[in-house]
C-alpha cells in the first residue's frame, strides 16, 4: 500500500499547480464494461420472481410461496413493502395483507392502503411499465422517489374516474395500454365495461411511466377503486407483459489492480478521481459497477458503487477532489462536506479528518486501516492542499478515503 500512498500524495502536490487540470483524464478513459438493462417482476403460473438482466447471465430473486397470503421480499434485487400487515400474494396478484383472519382480499390495494417496490442491488430506474389490474372506478396515484426525494406523482384512471378533458387516453381495445409522463402525468386506461376482478386481460392496464429522471422506489396509493400489481399472469405468462423497470446504465466497473481500479471526471470547476483499494476483509476482488456524476449547478460530485447481485464486496476507496475556488475571508479556510445517504441538501455534514494515517498499520487484507474513520462516518480526510488562484480566490485539493457511496461538495 505504500506505493499507492506515495503515488497519490505526489498527485495531490502536483494538483496544487492548477494548470495540470488540462492534462487530467475525464470519464471515458476508464473502459465501460457493465451496462445494466432491466429488472423484471414476473408473477405467473410458471414462477414468481424478480430477474435482473445486464447483458450477461441474468440474476433471479425468487419470491417464495405465501403463508396465509403473506410474503416477505427483501433483496438482493428488490424489496416489497405494504401498509397494514405487509404485502400479500394471491395467485398472480400482489396487494396488501388486510381484511379478516384469512387475509382476504390480500391481493389488492384499496384507498386505505399502499404498496411499495424498492430497488436494492441494481441501478436506479429511468422508466417503468406496470402490469396493473384495476378494479372499480379506479384512481391510482403512483409516486416515484429517489432516496427520500419525490421524483414525480403520476395517476392512472379507469371507469367513471376518467373525466372528460383530463389525462391522456390509452388504447381502446385489449390489451389495454397507457402512458404517463412528466408532461402528461394522468393516464386514462379505458378497460372496457368490466373493471371488476377475474376478467383476464380485460381488467388489466399495462401502464408505462416515464418521469424524465431516475428513481429507485415506486409507491401505489389508490384514491378510489382498487389495484393489484401483476406481472404477465393474465397474459398467459407472456414476459412482454411483466412489470419491467428499465435501468440506468452504469458508468463502468472498478477492480482492485492498476489496470481497472481508477476513474476520473472533470466538469466545469469540479474534478474527482476515485481509486478502488483492496477489499477490507481480504476477500477476492470482484468487479464493482459504479456511477460517477457531477452537478455543476450545485457544485457536487456523486460516487455510487453497486455490488453485483449476490456478490457483496466490502470495498474501500480513495478520492482526490476539487471544487469551485473559495473566496472566504480567510483565503486558506475551506471545508469539505458529504451526504452519506443521499438525503438531500439537509443531509450534508462536514467530512471529518482521519484519526490517523489509513495507509499505515493496514490490516491483513492489505487494504486501508478503516479504524481511523471516526465512528458514525464512512469517509475521512487524509490530506488537504490549498493553492492561490488569484488575489481573492483559493482552491483546495482534498485526499479522502472511505467505504461508502457519498455525494461530496
Amino acid at each position: 500500500m505504500s506505493k499507492v500512498r506515495s503515488t497519490r500524495r505526489l498527485l495531490v502536490l502536483a494538483t496544487a499547480v492548477l494548470l495540470v487540470l488540462a492534462s487530467l483524464p475525464a470519464v471515458g478513459t476508464h473502459e465501460v464494461g457493465h451496462e445494466a438493462e432491466t429488472l423484471r417482476l414476473h408473477l405467473g403460473t410458471d414462477g414468481t420472481f424478480f430477474r435482473y438482466s445486464a447483458g450477461g447471465v441474468p440474476v433471479t430473486q425468487t419470491i417464495g410461496a405465501p403463508t396465509r397470503c403473506e410474503i416477505t421480499v427483501d433483496g438482493p434485487l428488490a424489496a416489497i413493502d405494504a401498509s397494514d400487515r405487509g404485502p400479500g400474494l394471491v395467485g398472480v396478484s400482489l396487494g396488501t395483507k388486510s381484511g379478516g383472519s384469512q387475509g382476504i382480499p390480500c391481493s389488492r390495494v384499496d384507498p386505505s392502503e399502499d404498496l411499495t417496490i424498492s430497488l436494492i442491488g441494481v441501478p436506479d430506474a429511468v422508466t417503468a411499465a406496470f402490469d396493473l389490474e384495476l378494479k372499480g372506478d379506479a384512481k391510482i396515484d403512483i409516486v416515484l422517489s429517489l432516496g427520500t426525494t419525490t421524483v414525480g406523482t403520476f395517476q392512472v384512471r379507469a371507469g367513471s374516474a376518467i373525466l372528460a378533458g383530463e389525462g391522456v387516453d390509452g388504447s381502446m381495445t385489449a390489451p389495454f395500454t397507457a402512458t404517463a409522463t412528466a408532461a402528461d402525468p394522468i393516464a386514462n386506461c379505458r378497460n372496457a365495461s368490466d373493471s371488476g376482478p377475474d376478467s383476464g386481460a380485460n381488467d388489466n392496464c399495462y401502464l408505462t411511466v416515464d418521469p424524465g429522471a431516475s428513481f429507485d422506489t415506486v409507491e401505489f396509493r389508490p384514491l378510489g377503486g382498487e389495484v393489484s400489481l401483476e406481472g404477465s399472469g393474465d397474459f398467459a405468462n407472456d414476459p412482454n407483459f411483466d412489470t419491467i423497470f428499465t435501468l440506468a446504465d452504469f458508468d463502468g466497473e472498478l477492480g482492485c489492480d492498476e489496470t481497472n481500479n481508477s476513474v476520473s471526471i472533470e466538469e466545469g470547476t469540479v474534478f474527482g478521481e476515485i481509486t478502488r483499494l483492496q477489499n477490507t476483509d481480504g476477500s477476492e476482488c470482484v468487479l464493482k459497477p459504479f456511477n460517477l456524476d457531477v452537478d455543476t449547478t450545485l457544485d457536487t460530485l456523486s460516487f455510487v458503487p453497486q455490488d453485483n447481485p449476490g456478490e457483496p464486496q466490502p470495498a474501500a476507496y480513495q478520492a482526490i477532489l476539487m471544487f469551485s475556488p473559495e473566496t472566504a475571508a480567510n483565503p486558506f479556510e475551506s471545508n469539505l462536506q458529504y451526504d452519506q445517504d443521499d438525503e438531500g441538501p439537509l443531509g450534508f455534514t462536514d467530512v471529518p479528518w482521519c484519526a490517523g494515517d489509513p495507509f499505515t498499520d493496514t490490516d491483513a487484507s492489505g487494504s486501508i486501516n478503516t479504524s481511523v474513520i471516526p465512528t458514525g462516518d464512512t469517509w475521512c480526510i487524509v490530506e488537504a492542499t490549498t493553492s492561490i488562484v488569484s488575489a481573492t480566490e483559493t482552491r483546495t485539493t482534498w485526499t479522502v478515503v472511505g467505504i461508502g457511496d457519498p455525494k461530496f461538495r
